[in-house]
């Protein structure tokens, strides 16, 4: 984990992150992710020495679960983590075995911000602006962390920063549609030809809990293939009003004409 940390930092980004979190079974069966929470000293190791292997200047953060089978070393884990010279802590509410069962525990990071020295960032079943609310109040965090409250609403993070005008909803499908065309574009550039319409549908599945256009599109397009995203895309565009050049949107520039 040092060695390919510094190997990163080489690369100047803005800080390391080291994920103790991930529920993955494929992840845990070899003892990484969430699992690393059964042994807090392991996880005090790896951070100490990946805050050693970067520059002084460079952030290290760290993301956990509340544990693994059950939250008992929550806090365990929390101080091992921050005095082993993380520079932040994300911590999702719930553990490995709740996965991402609701409710998320956001009071249970309240015991772990009392109980350490660095900034504590809640995480977990976020998906509107009052859920944010309640999580902070919970909690007592004044930051979040979006997982997949951002992929059904991209601009719930500026709802939450109340930079939305007012509204709770700072994207609309109209404005929404310029980035699923350009979002396209990546999957047709660079995934297998069999696995391009499956991304769209996938993203699609969640935007349908927030967009009631989502949900039409989705029904459309269950068996679609590729060249019939491109067509409904295309129409899509148009029907709103939406300018998006076919070379820099749509993997096949002729559903324009379509």
């Amino acid at each position: 984990m040092a060695e390919n940390a510094a190997r990163l930092a080489a690369l100047g980004p803005h800080g390391i992150d080291l994920n103790f979190g991930c529920p993955a079974k494929v992840v845990n069966r070899h003892g990484g992710g969430a699992k690393l929470l059964e042994e807090p000293e392991v996880v005090a190791a790896i951070v100490r020495a990946v805050r050693r292997a970067v520059p002084a200047d460079m952030p290290v953060s760290a993301k956990m679960r509340l544990g693994y089978m059950d939250d008992a070393r929550a806090v365990e884990n929390a101080v091992a983590i921050a005095e082993s010279g993380a520079s932040e802590l994300v911590v999702h509410a719930r553990t490995k075995a709740q996965a991402y069962t609701p409710p998320a525990y956001w009071d249970r990071i309240a015991d772990i911000r009392a109980a350490v020295n660095i900034p504590v960032i809640a995480n977990g079943e976020i998906w509107t602006v009052a859920d944010a609310q309640a999580c902070m109040a919970e909690s007592g965090c004044t930051s979040v962390m979006l997982g997949r409250g951002a992929v059904v609403d991209p601009g719930l993070a500026l709802a939450i920063r109340g930079t939305a005008g007012g509204s709770t909803q700072a994207v609309t499908w109209v404005t929404l549609l310029p980035l699923m065309a350009d979002f396209w574009h990546i999957v047709c550039t660079q995934l297998d030809p069999k696995k391009r319409a499956g991304r769209l549908k996938q993203w699609l599945n969640f935007l349908r809990r927030r967009f009631p256009e989502a949900e039409v599109a989705y029904q459309a397009l269950r068996t679609a293939r590729d060249k019939d995203v491109d067509v409904w895309l295309a129409a899509e565009l148009q029907r709103h009003g939406v300018i998006a050049h076919p070379d820099v949107f749509l993997s096949t520039p002729q559903a324009l004409a379509a």
